[in-house]
């Protein structure tokens, strides 16, 4: 959505079905937002340069409730809280696909 003065008019949809989260973060620099979902594979999806959201990857993170970017040195991870498994830490890893 996108506030324009007396209302907020639709920049975009997001399948969220099943959904108990939908959390903005920063990593690494980068801006994403993580849809996490009980009944499907949680979404991350990568703020594009035009301000839409652009699907990245799937997390297999069971039933997640919240999501914890965690800078350590010059690693990156995002940590994801479950209620039905145990918690997992990802790696933020960045593939240079130009050289």
């Amino acid at each position: 959505m996108r506030w324009e003065g007396s209302m907020f008019r639709e920049v975009q949809q997001v399948p969220a079905r099943g959904s108990m989260v939908f959390q903005p973060l920063s990593l690494a620099g980068h801006r994403y937002v993580i849809l996490g979902n009980d009944y499907a594979p949680s979404r991350v999806y990568r703020l594009g340069p035009g301000g839409h959201l652009e699907p990245a990857q799937e997390l297999l993170a069971p039933a997640p409730r919240a999501f914890a970017p965690i800078s350590l040195g010059h690693g990156h991870f995002l940590v994801a809280s479950s209620f039905k498994g145990a918690t997992q830490i990802y790696r933020h890893v960045t593939v240079d696909l130009g050289a």
